[in-house]
């Protein structure tokens, strides 16, 4: 049996002692910005929170860069030269295209490599929820399973994701072609919510709409607090667009809810998400019930 290398990418935010600790190795996405095209990480190295917040809130456009063909295949081999299998566990497919370029490179690559395996699972996720999955591989591998057994217990627990998010405005969504620009308009006017997910086939989708910052934050805590399983046994994420305000808002409301969580962390969410939903989001990301509906 070949030793596995779990790979994911940029979007999967997590952060470098977590990738340490598990030795994960990622597919890099860049960021053009202010006229300079740069790389991108989840650790805010190469361009901070701020710099990336604020200039949204400057109504500049930024664009997100997916990885380049000759890094895949550049990272891959070196692995596959080694002797390992690789497993790399990509953001949604519903949401990036970067998943369908791993799965036509991969194939090439099996020419070439026929005693390794490459094997690719969408993680019908994206930002820490995708990170979730990763973590969940990574567990798997460090207990010595097989990697056909890795792949199917990492599947099954995909739609376990549990995640409830909110923006301060559809702006964004509209910007980035999730929302219509007649419904943002309308929406921002009205001071309308939506409570955001991912369905369970990947799709990020509303939820509900809720009138109101306060009531949209109020609302993602009953959610998620509604939905979560075992909770003192897990640690739980929020993230947030620059908003640091609203991430304490919502983690005082979970802690006032009487709920044991064995941790709650708060990160930044990363770019790549970020530039989507703006300034202002904020949500929440554990493990709890099977998500089986498909939104509109």
């Amino acid at each position: 049996m070949n030793p596995i290398k779990i790979f994911s990418d940029t979007n999967c935010d997590l952060y470098e002692d977590v990738r340490a600790k598990h030795d994960i190795d990622l597919l890099d996405f860049s960021i053009f910005i202010n006229g300079e095209e740069m790389a991108l990480d989840p650790d805010w190295k190469a361009i901070d929170e701020k710099t990336l917040f604020n200039t949204l809130r400057s109504g500049e456009k930024i664009y997100i860069l997916s990885t380049t063909e000759r890094e895949i295949i550049s990272k891959f081999r070196k692995y596959l030269k080694e002797g390992k299998d690789i497993l790399y566990v990509g953001c949604c497919g519903k949401q990036s295209k970067t998943l369908f370029k791993v799965l036509r490179i991969a194939e090439q690559l099996r020419q070439e490599f026929p005693e390794q395996r490459i094997e690719i699972i969408d993680s019908l996720n994206a930002s820490i929820g995708q990170g979730f999955v990763v973590l969940k591989a990574c567990e798997l591998v460090e207990k010595g399973l097989p990697l056909d057994e890795v792949i199917k217990e990492t599947m099954a627990m995909r739609n376990n994701v549990v995640e409830f998010c909110t923006v301060e405005t559809l702006t964004y969504l509209s910007k980035a072609n999730r929302v219509k620009a007649s419904t943002a308009t309308f929406g921002n006017l009205f001071k309308v919510k939506p409570i955001l997910y991912s369905d369970a086939e990947g799709n990020q989708t509303s939820y509900k709409k809720v009138k109101g910052r306060k009531e949209s934050m109020d609302e993602i805590v009953k959610l998620f607090l509604e939905n979560v399983i075992e909770p003192e046994n897990q640690e739980i994420y929020i993230i947030h667009g620059d908003d640091v305000e609203a991430a304490e808002y919502v983690k005082n409301k979970l802690l006032e809810s009487g709920v044991q969580f064995k941790a709650i962390k708060t990160i930044v969410v990363g770019a790549i998400i970020g530039v989507s939903t703006g300034p202002g989001m904020v949500g929440i990301f554990g493990i709890g019930k099977e998500v089986t509906t498909v939104g509109k």
